[in-house]
């Protein structure tokens, strides 16, 4: 189920299948896969992997579609965000 979106994401709540536990996936959009948006995402999952602060949320694995192509952040799940 989606419940957010943005410019270049869109974010889901899912379940994952070996701890049964609910996470956010965060899917990336490489629109033309330009070498500086790549690097920019790479940098931004170095900081989130290096991240421990009970502010920030956790990035707790990546997963990658061979079928789409496409890159998937997950995170811990929270019931509200900043907005609510």
């Amino acid at each position: 189920m989606q419940i957010g979106q943005g410019t270049y994401s869109s974010v889901y709540r899912a379940r994952d299948l070996e701890t049964g536990k609910v996470v956010a996936l965060k899917k990336v959009r490489f629109v033309n896969m330009d070498p500086e948006s790549v690097r920019f995402m790479a940098r931004e999952i170095l900081i989130l992997r290096r991240l421990d602060h009970p502010n920030v949320m956790r990035l707790e694995g990546l997963v990658t579609s061979r079928v789409s192509c496409n890159l998937y952040l997950v995170f811990e799940y929270m019931e509200h965000d900043l907005a609510g």
